[in-house]
Order: C-alpha cells, then sequence, then structure tokens
C-alpha cells in the first residue's frame, strides 16, 4: 500500500461516491446527451420548415440547460476524479495506466463537446433566422461528441464492473470490447435520451404557451421518444445482465433493498415492473397529448428514472463482486498478486502498509487491528456507531472465535465481499479489534470486552 488508507466516517466510500457519481450521470446522461438531442431536435425540425415553435420550446430550455450542463454537471464529474483519487488511488492509477489512451481521447472528446455547446449556445441568436442550418450543423456536432465520449468512457467502465472478464488473458481487446460494453454503450444512451426527453415532456406540460396544436405536437414526439428510448433500454438492461455470471448476479436484491426486503423474492421485480408500467404510461399519454395526464405522471416518472439509474449503479458495483478491478485488484484495492503471494508463505500485510494511524490513545495491538481494519475491511463497512454499514450490527452477537472464523472465509459468505489478506497472527489482531469495538458499542455484550485490551489477553 503505497498510498495513505482513507475511508469517509459514517457516511462510508461507497455512499459518497455513488452520491456523486448519481448526480453527474443524470447530468452528463440526461441533459447532456439526452434533453440536448431533443433540444437540437426541436431547432433542426424549424429549420426544416415544420413550425416556429419548435426552435421557441428550444431556446426557452437552451440556457438553463447549458448553465447546469458545464456548472453543477463539470463539477461533479471532477468531484468522481477527486474522490475517487483520494479512496481509491491504486484503482485510479492502475486504470489510468491500462486505459491511457481510450481515456486521453475521451478527453479530448469532452473538450470538443463542451466547445460546441457553448458555440452552439452563444451563435443561437445570430444564427437561428439566417443559418438555422449551420447552427442545426454545430448541435449535431455536439451530439455526435457527447455520444463518442459516452462510448468510450462506456469501454472503461464496463471493464471495471464487469467480473470474470479480462484479468485471465491480460488482453487491451477483452478489457474494453467485453461482453458487456456493446449493452452498456445502448443503455447508457438510451436511459439518457429517455431522461432527456421526459424532462422535456414535463415541461411542454407544464410551462409551454404555445397553442393547443403546437403542445400536442411537441408532447406527442417527446412522449414517442420516450417510449422507445424506454424499450431500449429494457432491452440492453437485459442483454447487459443476462451476461454477467449467475454467482455474481444471485445477490443483486440484496445490493438494493435492505436485509428484510431482499428476503421477499417478488418485491423487487414486483417493484420495477410498477415503475416500468408508470414510464410506459407516462409516455403514452404524453402520445396522446393529454397535457393534464402528462402534468401528472411525468413528476412520478422522472422520480422513478431516477431511483431506476441509482438501483442499477448499485446492482452494477455489487455484481462486479468483490473486485475494484475484476480479477486484477480487490474492491479493497489489493492486488490478486500480492494476496496469493501472502497466502503462500503466511506473510504479514502489515509490514508492506507504509500508512497507519495511530493517535496515542490505543494498545500496538488495536493500532495494528484498526490498520488492517481500515485495509480489508474498511471500503464497505463503517467503524462509527450509527454509519451506514456499520461493522458493529454486522457482528452483533458474535464471540472473538466466531469472528476469527468468518474472516478467514469472508469470501464465501458472499460474492462481493473480499477476502482477508494477511497472516494468521494478523487475523486474530484483526478479529480483537472488531470484537472490541462491537463491544464498546453496545452490540456484543461481554465481562472481556475492554478497548485497550491487546489481542493476547482475550479468552
Amino acid at each position: 500500500m503505497i498510498f495513505p488508507i482513507l475511508h469517509i466516517p459514517g457516511l462510508g466510500d461507497g455512499m459518497t461516491i455513488a452520491l456523486d457519481a448519481v448526480l453527474h450521470v443524470i447530468i452528463s446522461h440526461g441533459l447532456a446527451i439526452g434533453l440536448m438531442t431533443m433540444l437540437i431536435l426541436f431547432q433542426t425540425l424549424t429549420w426544416m420548415g415544420k413550425g416556429e415553435h419548435w426552435a421557441k420550446i428550444s431556446r426557452s430550455l437552451l440556457g438553463p440547460t447549458v448553465v447546469v450542463i458545464t456548472s453543477v454537471g463539470a463539477v461533479t464529474g471532477v468531484g468522481i476524479w477527486f474522490i475517487t483519487s483520494i479512496l481509491a488511488p491504486e484503482g485510479i492509477g492502475a486504470l489510468i495506466h491500462l486505459f491511457f489512451w481510450p481515456w486521453f481521447i475521451e478527453w479530448g472528446a469532452f473538450t470538443s463537446e463542451v466547445i460546441l455547446l457553448l458555440i452552439y449556445y452563444y451563435l443561437w441568436d445570430r444564427l437561428a433566422e439566417k443559418q438555422p442550418g449551420k447552427l442545426a450543423a454545430l448541435g449535431w456536432g455536439y451530439v455526435v461528441m457527447a455520444v463518442f465520449s459516452a462510448i468510450l468512457i462506456s469501454g472503461i467502465l464496463g471493464f471495471m464492473l464487469t467480473p470474470d472478464g479480462w484479468p485471465w488473458g491480460q488482453d487491451f481487446d477483452q478489457a474494453y470490447f467485453n461482453p458487456t460494453f456493446a449493452p452498456q454503450v445502448f443503455l447508457r444512451l438510451a436511459a439518457g435520451l429517455a431522461i432527456g426527453s421526459l424532462l422535456l415532456t414535463a415541461w411542454i406540460a407544464w410551462r409551454f404557451k404555445g397553442t393547443a396544436q403546437e403542445r400536442g405536437s411537441a408532447l406527442r414526439l417527446s412522449g414517442g421518444v420516450f417510449l422507445a428510448c424506454v424499450a431500449v433500454a429494457g432491452v440492453s438492461a437485459w442483454v447487459y445482465f443476462s451476461r454477467v455470471p449467475m454467482t455474481y448476479l444471485t445477490h443483486w436484491k440484496f445490493a438494493v433493498a435492505t436485509s428484510y426486503m431482499s428476503q421477499l423474492p417478488d418485491f423487487l421485480p414486483t417493484l420495477n415492473a410498477v415503475a416500468v408500467g408508470v414510464l410506459c404510461l407516462a409516455g403514452l399519454v404524453a402520445v396522446l397529448r393529454s397535457r393534464m395526464a402528462s402534468r401528472i405522471l411525468c413528476i412520478p416518472a422522472l422520480l422513478l428514472c431516477v431511483f431506476m439509474v441509482m438501483e442499477f449503479e448499485r446492482i452494477r458495483e455489487f455484481v462486479r463482486g468483490p473486485y475494484l478491478l475484476p480479477g486484477y485488484m480487490y474492491a479493497n484495492q489489493v492486488p490478486l498478486v500480492e494476496k496469493l503471494a501472502l497466502d503462500e508463505k503466511n506473510e504479514n500485510f502489515l509490514p508492506r502498509m507504509r500508512w497507519v494511524n495511530d493517535n496515542g490513545k490505543l494498545t500496538p495491538d488495536m493500532v495494528a487491528g484498526q490498520a488492517l481494519f481500515a485495509a480489508n475491511c474498511g471500503v464497505c463497512h463503517t467503524n462509527v456507531k450509527g454509519g451506514l454499514n456499520n461493522i458493529g450490527i454486522r457482528v452483533a452477537g458474535r464471540t472473538l472465535d466466531s469472528l476469527n472464523a468468518i474472516i478467514d472465509i469472508t469470501e464465501n459468505l458472499g460474492p462481493f465481499m473480499t477476502p482477508f489478506t494477511g497472516s494468521e497472527s494478523e487475523r486474530l489482531l484483526l478479529a480483537n479489534y472488531i470484537y472490541m469495538l462491537a463491544a464498546e458499542q453496545g452490540y456484543i455484550k461481554t465481562q472481556q470486552a475492554h478497548p485497550g485490551r491487546a489481542a493476547g489477553e482475550v479468552k
């Protein structure tokens, strides 16, 4: 471990990254790809002589859309790099080395995308009336670069989130053009366009001031695009999950629902079916030009879209198993080769950690246990009472011996759990630390537990 191990207390690493990443995905796909494509399509319809109201709709939404994309979208995008570089520097470093050229090209595509967006926005008033064809060409050039950027990112993330992929052949083509690459590309583009067209539908239903006929034609087009994209996204998601090994896919319900709800086999499938039904109904009433029904349904449909994006991202994180980079590096940033090398000779892991937190309040054994917890468990579990996925709750009522045994077989408890890295003596140090921590937080009732007691003193 060359870099220091940092974890977010209470909130946890995964939730911290997810809150930023989900917001960025909704903006970068729903607005930058979806909504902007619809606005450019509407402006193009005016250029083709289909009526002035199409361009008026586009002009009304263009300013706020550009501001959100270039401010919140850009900041959250940088935020992903910042957060992941702090919490998973080993993994980000490996990705940069493996995918240097795709990422470099994507940076060029993103830069071109932003430049074209700003040119399109600032030249609108000058070109819309006199040279609408040139304005449309700028817009569609932007769409091409946005789609190209999404395709490049899909290959990189497809590698990260596809279990049993690249590592066995160590080949770039296996990593980038893996079996889930194509469905993820179509899913990203379709979902983004679906969110964008639904946002446009909502605005037309609530804010458009044109005639009833103009509103009806706009609703019909945006609703039709939305329905088509929902269908493509659904098929793409089905193809994607069909290519994920069943070993990892079996816990998708646990990834989304609570421990209790995940035990109800029909709960999540039913909930998703209802959500899809509401989305289809929202698109259908728009196609039928019903302003009032669109007003009623578009808001819950937008909320469901956000929740379904969150659900998909959550499931994707879980189904890649215990890996940060599949078959190459575990989620706790321990490379597989290092884990295997340590296991072969039962060597200690602590000497390889160059950064260990020591506030001077714990015994050396507890400091070691805390460091081992940060390296092995901290990526998913918090050690703060009340924190998300707190380790104390997970081990409530356990004995020290049972904890030691559980740590030895964590990878067998669930396909998403990382194996313990370290020697047998270090495993006991970690078990003791968790045992004492849980006892201190009130999850284990024992007279033997004391926060400052060393591992060797526990009986």
